[in-house]
């Protein structure tokens, strides 16, 4: 005759279950799904295995012609802080004679916090945020000039994608080199 009486599973044990599943999902967590979701990667595991090149799909292309909103900039000066206090450091060549874009999404109110610069060479650029879906072209430029290198950080007044054209007109390819650190996500080379 069987035991209809199943065993009963002492707290201990489920305890230490419980243990082991938190510390297995925490580990998954920050080897990951962090680097790969959000190109986050304290351990370095994800720049090993590829997976933070699936937080940041880059493309190539140029920016759209539309025209942008004379409001007040939201942006402010800021010192240059130390690199080990930088959350991501991207270089991105401009080509001779050519432009590109480099982009973060931010959701309204979101910080990020700035630093670049070139070797010296000074570029045409437009820090500037689009609004997440619209389809009108608008855009609101937060800073435009001609500089070898910007600095300061940005409250974004409105949900999407936000970050620089540069335009190099020498005849030689330029290295820009940006720190960003804030809560948004990656988009990368546009």
């Amino acid at each position: 005759m069987q035991d209809s009486n199943p065993p009963v599973q002492s707290v201990k044990s489920l305890t230490i279950a419980s243990l082991s599943a938190t510390f297995l999902a925490g580990t998954v967590l920050v080897t990951a799904v962090l680097p790969a979701e959000y190109g986050i990667d304290p351990t370095g595991f994800g720049e090993m295995t590829g997976l933070t090149s699936l937080a940041s799909p880059n493309k190539t292309g140029s920016p759209g012609t539309a025209s942008a909103c004379a409001e007040p900039a939201a942006v402010s000066a800021a010192q240059p802080a130390a690199a080990a206090q930088w959350q991501d450091t991207v270089k991105i060549v401009v080509p001779a004679g050519e432009g590109l874009e480099y982009k973060f999404h931010l959701a309204k109110g979101a910080a990020l916090e700035y630093s670049w610069s070139t070797n010296g060479t000074a570029l045409y650029f437009d820090f500037h945020g689009e609004p997440q879906g619209d389809k009108t072209g608008y855009f609101k430029s937060y800073k435009e000039t001609t500089d070898s290198q910007s600095s300061g950080s940005l409250s974004a007044p409105f949900e999407g994608s936000h970050g620089w054209y540069w335009e190099n007109k020498s005849s030689a390819p330029v290295t820009v080199v940006l720190n960003t650190k804030g809560a948004y996500r990656i988009l990368g080379l546009m």
